[in-house]
């Protein structure tokens, strides 16, 4: 049984302030139609790697260096020879996200996260703040766009065709110039990043170039108010690490996925992943927005419903949701790096410190940390101790292959408390966040499994909580495929030399856990003479003719072996033999 290397198609939600989303069509194996993809090599991509794909048919659109990735178009009848490549790591399908928007009415937000009281001193003067969106309207009398730049098919600029990128940028930063509204950091540069189309749609190369962008530009903060319910390409995931790397803040919307429960983690993608700020949307009585998603990577909320900002032809209009929670983050983020904290760590640690707390004391997977607040954050002071402590995963064990791990895991927890008061307890999580154990030594993982979840967080004796956990995500595939081989004819009476006899293989091949990739299966023929070598290729069963001769001296009879050998994703590997003999 075979499982393709390349990533299955996905449905994807857009946040795009309250959307629906729709299905990504389907692409059917046996069609000939090309299909777009992400290409991910082990190095980063050159001319070698490009004449591969051009090769197999393909067209390239964009080679990024962020990541060593291709996006490309290519013959879907292709994907199983270029995913067999051994330069190439993954192949996964350029997704799109689709959505609509929904929005209603009523200005308060920047009041509510008390940005007007930093005002007189601060106003994010000249923070580099880039809007990954549908544009900015370019011309709107309240908004002030430093450059623009468009990945988008068929566009020349980032001027906005939707209207909802430039609501978000709005709250960001409309201009304080006595019309209109004021944004939560006025004087703060926007960058109009243009990756979705004028319907509100997305496609994920093109949502990659627009990252690769902001970190070539030295974007400082980069809000992101759309996103999905699955998961993104790994190619990615692995750009969003490298922009944060880059000392860039990323602020993405939670998602409007709801769950009340707050069990397990319902924040959509990009929010979801690490080195993102998750932000929730909340109302006017500072209560959850009922659809703003909850869970384990929930880290902040800010105000998300009725949200009154500019709007595309040089108006105003009402945005809810996490598209509008996610820019008062990615405001107050802004002010923040104004004030002189210029490392981006820091300011994501200084706005969950700095936070009010709404609902359960500490952060909870309801509202996160709490409110951001702009006051707070920039006027923060110790001591007394109001810094959390922060709490490192380590995974440490054998890894095999896309990200597995071929043994056991043992995790270790780190903590550290710049604070003062020092780390009173840790605790950790194996089920979602359901139950939590303290922490004392490290412990091993044995079971085998593809989706584990450790969730980590700690305590100060002076009672700050740390939140949210820090999480670490892995899966462990200890066991080889499960091969077997048999031959017909066993035994063949010796011929003359010159003579040849067929022999029937056929071979199975299972790996119940991480799956055996296209070329994850071999067959070789071994001529106990070394005359008959052959590679049968990775077909399980067909037949290969054989010399029904014995050399003189041979007093135990010629022998062939048919041996099958099987690899799966994770690296594990295995082989058996079946034996023909020329009896003499």
């Amino acid at each position: 049984m075979f499982k393709s290397k390349f990533g299955r198609l996905l449905t994807i939600v857009v946040i795009l302030a309250g959307l629906t989303l729709g299905p990504v069509a389907q692409v059917q194996a046996e069609s000939p139609e090309p299909v777009d993809v992400l290409v991910t090599f082990y190095d980063s991509p050159g001319s070698d790697e490009v004449e591969l794909i051009e090769n197999l048919g393909g067209t390239v659109g964009a080679v990024y260096h962020i990541v060593p990735t291709i996006a490309t178009t290519i013959p879907v009848d292709k994907l199983d020879v270029l995913s067999a490549d051994p330069r190439v790591r993954l192949v996964e399908m350029d997704t799109q996200i689709s959505g609509c928007i929904a929005e209603e009415v009523l200005p308060w937000g920047v009041d509510r996260v008390d940005a007007e009281l930093v005002h007189p001193s601060n106003k994010g003067t000249g923070v580099k703040v880039a809007i990954l969106d549908t544009g900015i309207d370019l011309d709107h009398p309240d908004l002030a766009v430093t450059d623009n730049v468009t990945f988008v098919p068929g566009t020349t600029d980032g001027d906005d065709d939707n209207g909802h990128g430039t609501r978000v940028a709005g709250i960001v930063a409309a201009l304080d110039n006595d019309i209109g509204v004021i944004g939560v950091a006025p004087e703060a540069s926007l960058y109009s990043v243009k990756v979705l189309h004028e319907n509100g749609d997305g496609v994920m190369s093109v949502i990659l170039s627009g990252i690769e962008w902001a970190v070539d530009n030295n974007m400082q903060v980069m809000n992101m108010s759309f996103g999905g319910s699955m998961e993104w390409p790994a190619s990615l995931i692995e750009a969003l690490g490298n922009a944060y790397d880059a000392g860039i803040v990323v602020v993405a919307g939670a998602g409007n996925g709801g769950n009340a429960s707050g069990e397990g983690n319902n924040v959509w993608a990009p929010a979801r992943y690490k080195p993102v700020i998750a932000v929730g949307a909340t109302d006017q009585q500072d209560s959850r927005y009922t659809s703003s998603s909850t869970g384990y990577a929930l880290e902040l909320v800010a105000p998300g419903v009725n949200i009154y900002s500019t709007a595309m032809g040089g108006g105003y209009g009402y945005i809810s949701a996490t598209s509008a929670s996610s820019p008062h983050s990615a405001g107050v983020a802004a002010l923040l790096v104004a004030s002189g904290m210029t490392n981006n760590v820091d300011v994501r640690h200084r706005l969950r410190d700095s936070v009010e707390d709404l609902g359960d004391s500490g952060w909870d997977t309801q509202v996160g940390c709490g409110m951001v607040n702009a006051d707070l954050a920039i006027n923060f002071t110790e001591p007394p101790d109001q810094s959390a402590p922060t709490t490192t995963i380590s995974l440490s064990g054998t890894m095999g292959d896309y990200d597995w791990y071929v043994s056991d895991v043992e995790v270790t927890l780190t903590a550290t408390d710049d604070g003062g008061s020092g780390v009173a307890e840790t605790q950790y999580s194996l089920d979602s966040g359901e139950t939590w154990n303290t922490y004392t030594s490290p412990f091993t993982i044995t079971t085998e499994g593809s989706s584990f979840l450790v969730l980590a967080r700690s305590w100060d004796s002076a009672g700050n909580d740390e939140g949210p956990p820090d999480f670490a995500q892995f899966k462990i595939d200890k066991t080889p495929p499960a091969v077997t081989e048999t031959v017909d004819p066993t035994l063949i009476n010796r011929m003359k030399k010159g003579n040849m006899v067929p022999v029937d293989y056929s071979g199975t091949a299972e790996d119940s856990l991480s799956g055996l990739p296209y070329a994850g299966t071999n067959t070789v023929l071994i001529d106990e003479y070394g005359v008959w070598d052959q590679d049968l290729g990775r077909e399980l069963s067909g037949t290969v003719s054989v010399e029904a001769y014995c050399g003189g001296g041979d007093k135990d009879g010629r022998t062939y072996t048919i041996r099958l050998t099987a690899h799966d994703y994770a690296g594990n590997e295995t082989s058996t033999d079946a034996i023909v003999t020329v009896v003499k």
